[in-house]
Formats: C-alpha cells, sequence, structure tokens
C-alpha cells in the first residue's frame, strides 16, 4: 500500500510541475505580447526600399500624375515607382495595366514604362470627406473607412494607424469620440 501512495504522489508531482511550466510559459508569452503591442510601430512592406544604404528615387519626365514615361532604374519595384510618382505604392496595379506587363515583379534597369494619367493622393485627399487634420470616430469607424473618407484609398489606413499609435494599442480598438490625427502630406 505504501508503494502504490508514493507512486501516485510522484505522478501528482510530475502533472504539478508539468502544469506550473506551462503557466510560466504562458504569463511570459503574454508579457512579450504586451511589449511587443506597445512599441507601436508598423512597418508597410515596400513603402520604403533602401540598397546598399542609399534611397531609391527615380526621376520622371512629366509633373506627378500626368501620365508621361518612366525609365526603370536598379532596385525600382512597380511598388516604389507608384509611391514617387501618386503618393500611394498601391498604384502599381495601374502601371501593370498600362504597360500590360505579364509579370509585374520582373523589371529591367532600362526599360521604359509608360505612366497612366491619374489623381495623385494629395488631390484625392482634397475631394474626399474628412477635410481637417483630426477626425472624431463615430459608431461603425474603422481605420480603412476612415482612410478612403480622408484620401480615397483604405490601405493609406496605416498612415493614420502610424500618427496615432500612441494613441491605439490596435488598429482594431477604435472607441467611438475619440479624436484621431488624420496626416496630410
Amino acid at each position: 500500500m505504501a508503494i502504490k501512495k508514493q507512486n501516485s504522489r510522484s505522478a501528482e508531482e510530475v502533472v504539478s510541475m508539468f502544469l506550473g511550466l506551462v503557466i510560466v510559459m504562458v504569463v511570459f508569452g503574454l508579457v512579450v505580447n504586451f511589449f511587443q503591442k506597445r512599441k507601436g510601430s508598423v512597418s508597410v512592406p515596400g513603402s520604403e526600399t533602401v540598397l546598399d544604404g542609399e534611397s531609391v528615387d527615380g526621376s520622371f519626365d512629366s509633373e506627378a500624375g500626368a501620365g508621361g514615361v518612366y525609365t526603370v532604374k536598379k532596385g525600382d519595384s512597380l511598388w516604389t515607382i507608384a509611391q514617387n510618382r501618386y503618393n500611394s505604392g498601391y498604384k502599381w496595379v495601374e502601371i501593370a495595366k498600362e504597360n500590360q506587363l505579364e509579370n509585374p515583379g520582373l523589371l529591367e534597369e532600362g526599360q521604359v514604362l509608360k505612366m497612366p494619367v491619374m489623381e495623385t493622393e494629395q488631390t484625392v485627399a482634397t475631394v474626399a470627406g474628412i477635410e481637417g487634420g483630426e477626425y472624431k470616430v463615430e459608431r461603425g469607424d474603422s481605420l480603412w473607412n476612415v482612410a478612403v473618407r480622408a484620401y480615397g484609398d483604405g490601405y493609406a489606413w496605416t498612415k493614420i494607424w502610424q500618427a496615432n499609435n500612441n494613441k491605439l494599442n490596435s488598429p482594431d480598438l477604435l472607441e467611438i469620440g475619440m479624436v484621431l490625427t488624420i496626416p496630410r502630406e
């Protein structure tokens, strides 16, 4: 009987030790997650490209948004070209359509691209529904909806998120009545 009691106590100790280890790991994960969210920085893939320590800048033969042609430089992508030309990297789709590119990811240095005529993001922002540099959150708002009304482009929600990351722990948690800064560049 004494042996059976000792074996059951030993099994209980192992289970207790395992559960204690699981609890410690969960608490550690929650602490790491908390500090990761408090950093508040959000990087947007492709919004800034740096090669060999130098910024990649393209040059255009006409004013932004006015069409024309562009000669591809080393390290260029359709994203960076659209970002520099139209102030929105998401306009790369229009450049690809205009040039009927089968594989938009493959650009060659010296390649000449026709640039479509379209408004820059700055022009669209003055036409959209949110005019000022601040916006008071209303019921049903999301950063996407606010970006559409402020810039005419839902993908620009990251600009608003970055400008307000000190107020927001998560881009999904907007509170009614909260005042958001709407950056105008």
